[in-house]
This record gives C-alpha cells, structure tokens and sequence, in this order.
C-alpha cells in the first residue's frame, strides 16, 4: 500500500508554498510521531494531524510544503 504513488495537484495560496510531498505520522498513544518524508524540492512536513488517533500505531499522512524563498 504504501509503494503506491499518487500525484496531487493543487493551487498556491497566500505565503504558503506549493505542496510538495507527503509526511507519514504514527500514533504513539499519546502524540503523532513523524515516522517518515516522502518530497521533492526539499519540502517539509508541516504540523502533525489534529485530532488525536484511533489507536497506537495508526499511521497518517499530511502534505509536505516545499520552502519559501526569502
């Protein structure tokens, strides 16, 4: 499941970069632990999920954004 490749496509909006990416978070119990980065152009993961999981050991994605140039 996790070696399937989607591509998502979506529009820039104010300061925030253009998706680039997704991060994968885990469920500790307690918090959502990044487990891993999948990005091109060096995005990086934005906050955890905000809601709490189901479980431990439940796994979510969130979209990387690639870094503004200041």
């Amino acid at each position: 499941m996790w070696n399937d490749q989607h591509q998502v496509v979506m529009g820039t909006s104010g300061s925030r970069g253009a998706p680039s990416g997704r991060a994968i978070w885990q469920w500790s119990g307690e918090q959502w632990d990044l487990k891993l980065i999948q990005s091109d152009n060096n995005g990086v993961a934005g906050d955890p999920p905000s809601l709490p999981g189901r479980f431990k050991g439940q796994l979510r994605a969130t979209p990387c954004v690639e870094t503004l140039a200041t």
